[in-house]
């Protein structure tokens, strides 16, 4: 039986869950372990994998990582089909987890775009339903669609959690407007090249409902950004 790469990771992450809480970390192979484990009980916790005995879980995990397999409790064919079971319920989570998150960051995005309009007159909106507003006003020319541009950038989600930025990789960014996310391919053709601007970008014109890479509670999320346009198709 094979295992998908994504399982298999997971099951070799496992492999130091036993490390008790309490334990000292009296040297690195304590303290790895403890930290593995950690990170890969927290994975459960976060995803909600409420379906799995952690007692039974655990007890798995020690029958397998002693090589204890003329010993364990469950065998194929049925361990096959209950790790089978495990990553169709787990996805199944996920999901859940991903629309539900997705509804509650649109309903946050609402109210912020709503107070931008209201509260601040510098906010400007466009028909698509992209926000922006004016920091500095360039003198240059304005790209097109078709364009490259170098930018500078930091994009944040609606919390301030940094998920990308140009400024603290050391460097700008230069890419064809057109194969970015509508917010960016509509917004920066609103710029001239000197300028800065901030931009909040709903799902719609973004990800979508997908998550931000890696970033908990992301999916669906508002993007805000503040970019400085530096030069149009630079050589």
């Amino acid at each position: 039986m094979k295992l998908t790469k994504s399982l298999a990771i997971i099951v070799l992450m496992s492999a130091f869950t036993t490390v008790s809480q309490a334990q000292e970390m009296k040297t690195s192979k304590d303290s790895l372990g403890y930290a593995i484990g950690f990170q890969t009980g927290e994975y459960f916790f976060l995803n909600q994998f409420d379906f799995i005995s952690l007692e039974a879980y655990l007890a798995g995990f020690e029958a397998g990582f002693k090589g204890n397999r003329s010993s364990a409790k469950v065998r194929d064919p049925q361990y096959t089909e209950l790790l089978k079971r495990f990553q169709s319920m787990a996805q199944q989570r996920q999901q859940e987890n991903q629309e539900r998150e997705a509804s509650f960051n649109k309903f946050v995005t609402k109210d912020i775009m709503e107070k931008n309009i209201r509260d601040d007159k510098d906010v400007k909106q466009t028909e698509s339903g992209l926000q922006y507003k004016v920091l500095v006003e360039g003198k240059g020319p304005k790209p097109k669609a078709t364009d490259k541009v170098k930018v500078h950038y930091v994009g944040t989600l609606y919390d301030g959690t940094v998920f990308d930025s140009s400024r603290q990789r050391g460097e700008p960014a230069t890419f064809p407007l057109n194969q970015v996310i509508k917010g960016w391919t509509e917004g920066l053709q609103l710029m001239s090249v000197g300028s800065k601007y901030k931009f909040w970008i709903p799902a719609e014109l973004a990800y979508g409902d997908r998550p931000i890479g890696q970033i908990s509670k992301s999916a669906g999320s508002l993007l805000i950004f503040e970019v400085e346009l530096i030069a149009i198709n630079p050589e």
